[in-house]
């Protein structure tokens, strides 16, 4: 799932509101699951909890990974959504945030020649990222006699660098896609609403009521979903065209004249 943000949201004159999403992925494409709008000062640190909080108190709904832009990136909070919500909030790292140096610029972790260690697994039971050495790196390595061959990193230590998603690896790679994929979505979705003046407006004031109306966005735009979902696999092959066809005949029926 991705959290997300749509910024620059108008709402009057003076005041501009956020809007904070879950989104779940589908054949279709992102589905919101529910969101939350808050004033524009508002930190976005201050929000992936409170997403999670609500997100954990739907039934039925189990999440295990959690991606999230660098808005969100906070060491503190990834450590709560774990230890205490038991999903890992991904994000990627801020330019100055501090690499450990055993990990490339990307942040990919390495062994002592240099090379990318793959990722093995994580360990819930002490929160460790294990990464083992790539066997046919080992075979020409002087010192294979003393490498222990396998490496183990504490997420308390570094959230952001040894949590169950690594930097760089294809899970964090396949989430970061579909994070870009929902600010495409949701940039479909508001640019209609750019008015001359570049303002990203709603047809609606005040936050309590901006915030009905991405309800009821977001409600409309899952119940199209769900209606193009049993179509396709539920309805008969060609139902809908038929279902027009007969309509069609019922009317020219009934539009010829009555005889005498």
């Amino acid at each position: 799932m991705a959290c997300s943000a749509i910024k620059s949201t108008k709402t009057n004159s003076l005041s501009v509101t956020v809007k904070h999403s879950i989104v779940c992925p589908s054949p279709k494409g992102p589905v919101v699951l529910f969101s939350i709008v808050l004033p524009n000062e508002t930190a976005d640190v201050k929000v992936m909890l409170p997403l999670i909080d609500m997100m954990k108190k739907i039934e039925g709904l189990q999440v295990e990974y959690l991606v999230a832009d660098l808005g969100y990136f906070d060491s503190d909070d990834q450590k709560e959504s774990l230890l205490t919500h038991d999903v890992a909030a991904v994000t990627g790292f801020k330019t100055n945030t501090k690499i450990p140096e055993h990990c490339s610029p990307k942040g990919t972790p390495e062994g002592e020649q240099g090379h990318v260690l793959m990722f093995d697994g994580f360990d819930k039971e002490d929160y460790t990222a294990w990464f083992p050495a790539a066997e046919e790196k080992c075979a020409a390595c002087p010192l294979q006699g003393k490498c222990q061959k396998q490496w183990g990193d504490s997420f308390l230590d570094n959230p952001f660098f040894h949590g169950p998603v690594p930097q760089g690896s294809a899970l964090q790679e396949h989430m970061m896609g579909f994070r870009k994929q929902v600010e495409l979505a949701f940039a479909q979705e508001f640019n209609p609403l750019t008015s001359v003046m570049k303002h990203k407006k709603v047809t609606v004031r005040t936050t309590e009521r901006v915030e009905k109306w991405f309800i009821l966005r977001d409600a409309f735009r899952l119940v199209e979903r769900m209606i193009a979902h049993v179509r396709q696999t539920v309805l008969p092959v060609q139902h809908v065209a038929a279902m027009k066809k007969l309509q069609e005949i019922q009317v020219e029926q009934i539009s010829l004249p009555l005889a005498g």
